[in-house]
């Protein structure tokens, strides 16, 4: 979740605990002001750090995506320098106050270490961040459906989804399991990447596409039968949400419209040995992703997930995204690229693709 908007919604929710009798109107207002000047509502050392947090992670992301058409050497070089300073502001924001969870974890996902390492602070960070929500973030539930107890719902005629979005506690330790899931599947640890990432799809008021890793463990894993109960509880869970009016991804119409959904089913029904279900899954993959077909054929670089995957509002980066991540189950399965560009129309949408976009 985009840090400027769960911090702004916690600076609105506490000023909000001060001034329960806020008219419509005024309410109104507040928002606007806190977007334009959060600091004046940050009235605590944990407000103001997460405020730090919110602006030092806005630097890296502008930086990162300032670099992109820099020569290889010197991207190299400026990289290193950004997560060096990067990763000094984090852990001098953790240092002051524990508690913003994020800047400890994207100051541990920016230490030059190696992957296992890496996993082994994070898991440190998530048992952290989950007993300070036990002891500290009253309501917070952890067998409880959305992760909120239903007494305090009922108290508080808040939602779910709007506490999740205002506690930031929540968010940070949500943003943790989401980064063990996703270093999981790229270290091959697929049914730990599944279990993490189902803990992230039980919330609500979090966007996120957990789902995905979870479809990518599970082909890789070879379980059919646990892949379609998924896609089911998918279909269930997107009715609901059009029923309510929510939208949970604006790019997307449904499961059967998930770059993930598309590309596991074809990689499960091809490790299955379905050699007909597979091509036709590949080319419907192909012909509902913008670029999917040539983002398989030629991996391409992606910003890396700093603390997870961001939002974007483009639909072939969707895509990018869910191949980018599904890569780890792709290259340990070796004969599946040269497969997949055998399968007709493939390479023609590679290059179709590749023509239209300038790469």
């Amino acid at each position: 979740m985009d840090p400027q908007r769960y911090v702004r919604a916690y600076l609105e929710r506490t000023y909000r605990a001060d001034h329960p009798d806020l008219i419509e109107a005024a309410q109104k207002l507040l928002h606007d002001d806190v977007a334009k000047r959060p600091e004046h509502y940050a009235q605590t050392d944990f407000a103001r750090a997460l405020i730090s947090y919110a602006r030092t992670h806005e630097h890296l992301m502008d930086a990162l995506a300032r670099m992109d058409d820099l020569p290889d050497e010197e991207f190299e070089r400026k990289r290193a320098e950004l997560f060096d300073q990067t990763r000094h502001a984090m852990h001098e924001i953790a240092q002051a106050e524990p508690q913003v969870i994020d800047a400890q974890l994207v100051g541990a996902m920016l230490t030059d270490q190696g992957l296992d390492a890496c996993l082994s602070d994070l898991m440190k960070i998530e048992a952290y961040a989950r007993e300070r929500l036990e002891t500290c973030a009253a309501g917070f539930d952890e067998e409880a459906p959305h992760f909120w107890k239903s007494d305090l719902l009922a108290e508080t005629g808040c939602s779910a989804a709007e506490l999740t979005r205002t506690e930031p506690a929540l968010v940070g330790w949500l943003h943790t399991l989401e980064a063990i899931s996703q270093l999981s599947l790229a270290s091959a640890r697929y049914r730990a990447a599944a279990r993490y990432a189902r803990t992230v799809m039980r919330a609500v008021g979090y966007p996120n596409h957990a789902e995905g890793t979870v479809l990518l463990s599970l082909a890789r894993l070879e379980d059919s039968d646990g892949f379609f109960a998924l896609v089911h509880e998918l279909e269930q869970r997107h009715a609901q949400a059009a029923a309510e009016g929510y939208v949970e991804d604006p790019l997307l119409h449904g499961v059967d419209d998930s770059p993930w959904f598309l590309l596991a089913r074809t990689l499960l029904l091809y490790k299955e040995g379905k050699e007909r279900p597979a091509r036709r899954a590949l080319r419907e993959f192909s012909q509902q992703c913008d670029g999917g077909a040539f983002l398989l054929l030629n991996p391409t670089y992606i910003n890396p997930y700093l603390p997870v995957r961001p939002t974007v509002h483009d639909r072939w980066k969707l895509v990018h995204q869910a191949v980018w991540e599904a890569e780890g189950a792709v290259y340990d399965t070796p004969d599946f690229v040269p497969w997949a560009e055998t399968v007709e129309g493939i390479f023609e949408a590679s290059e179709g693709f590749a023509e239209r976009h300038g790469f």
